[in-house]
């Protein structure tokens, strides 16, 4: 019963409504004051209290005060705590009448002097560190400075020519090229003056004695000449080596020989001629040099021997020795001679051809 008379009560009071006039309504809405657009003073002062206090909060959890390290870890210590230290804390605690909060705040204040002193001598030694750097790095700019000048006093000696008589000596030593001496060379022709091929080498050269060199053999050698000994038909390069001041210079000199070297003997002979040197047969170099040897004719048809001599004065005059008559003319022989001693460089065996004419 009780709740069906609310139910009606609540029904009646929600269905009950006043007849109103609209333009009453309409006239009592142009007499109330117009609200101004946009958020009000107060909303706007709450909204920046808000964003400051999230600020704080933000900066006092991240800051790396000592303070809030000093809190951070005065709670993880509290945290570790035994459950005994707790109580005897708490025995502690009421006995003073002094709250939980009160004993914090005391430890943290003097965590937080605790590390502002070590904070101030880490500071001081930072600072004592600087000034020893300083120092230091004015010391070495001094020493820096002190080197320069020392470096800048002791140039001008280095350079000096007249202090430094040595030191200039031994600069002109490795950076003057050394000139040794002059040496001009001059040969003369091939000659025979004793049967034998020499070419006269001689020298002009205001140096040392020279010392000789050649691919042929050298003979006579003098301070200022030599001679070579041209055996063979090709070209020869004599050098020639002298030395001034310790240096030294090296000329060559280049000779060309035409032809082998064969005693001076002739090809053909006139056995009736009236000129001697025509009428017989002997190599002309063995007139005049002073050599032992052997000398043979031999007839190239059947190899026999017919002439052989050892002297030069008993030179061939065309008669074979096998008959006593005199060889045919027009008919070449073959005339060997084996020298006993010859000079170096040297063949002992020479031979060539004759013709009877």
């Amino acid at each position: 019963m009780k709740d069906q008379f609310e139910k009606n009560i609540k029904s009646i009071v929600e269905e009950f409504s006043y007849d109103y006039d609209p333009k009453a309504w309409e006239a009592l809405s142009e007499k109330l004051p117009k609200g101004k657009s946009g958020f009000s003073t107060l909303a706007k002062l709450t909204g920046a209290l808000i964003i400051a206090a999230g600020a704080l909060t933000f900066w006092m959890l991240n800051s790396k005060s000592p303070l809030v390290k000093s809190v951070t870890q005065k709670e993880v210590s509290t945290t570790k705590m035994t459950d005994k230290t707790r109580s005897e804390q708490k025995q502690n605690q009421s006995a003073e009448n002094t709250p939980n909060t009160v004993v914090v705040s005391s430890q943290v204040l003097t965590e937080q002097s605790n590390i502002q002193a070590e904070g101030q001598q880490e500071n001081s030694v930072l600072m004592q560190q600087n000034k020893v750097a300083s120092n230091h790095t004015q010391q070495l700019t001094h020493a820096e400075q002190n080197s320069a000048l020392f470096l800048n006093a002791k140039q001008p000696t280095q350079i000096t020519k007249e202090n430094e008589p040595e030191t200039q000596q031994q600069s002109n030593v490795v950076n003057t090229p050394c000139k040794g001496p002059k040496i001009n060379l001059d040969a003369d022709a091939i000659n025979y003056e004793d049967g034998t091929p020499r070419i006269k080498v001689s020298a002009d050269c205001n140096g040392s004695d020279i010392t000789w060199g050649a691919n042929g053999t050298l003979q006579n050698k003098k301070s200022r000449g030599v001679e070579l000994l041209a055996f063979k038909g090709q070209t020869y390069t004599i050098s020639a080596q002298a030395q001034l001041d310790g240096c030294t210079s090296t000329e060559t000199i280049k000779i060309t020989a035409n032809e082998d070297y064969n005693l001076l003997a002739v090809n053909a002979f006139n056995p009736q001629s009236r000129d001697e040197r025509n009428a017989t047969f002997m190599p002309y170099a063995l007139t005049i040099r002073n050599v032992h040897f052997e000398m043979l004719i031999i007839d190239p048809d059947n190899g026999s021997v017919i002439f052989k001599t050892t002297d030069a004065q008993n030179a061939w005059d065309g008669i074979d020795q096998r008959n006593g008559q005199l060889i045919p003319a027009q008919k070449a022989y073959i005339w060997k001679v084996v020298i006993k001693d010859p000079l170096p460089n040297e063949k002992s065996t020479y031979t060539g051809t004759i013709v009877r004419i």
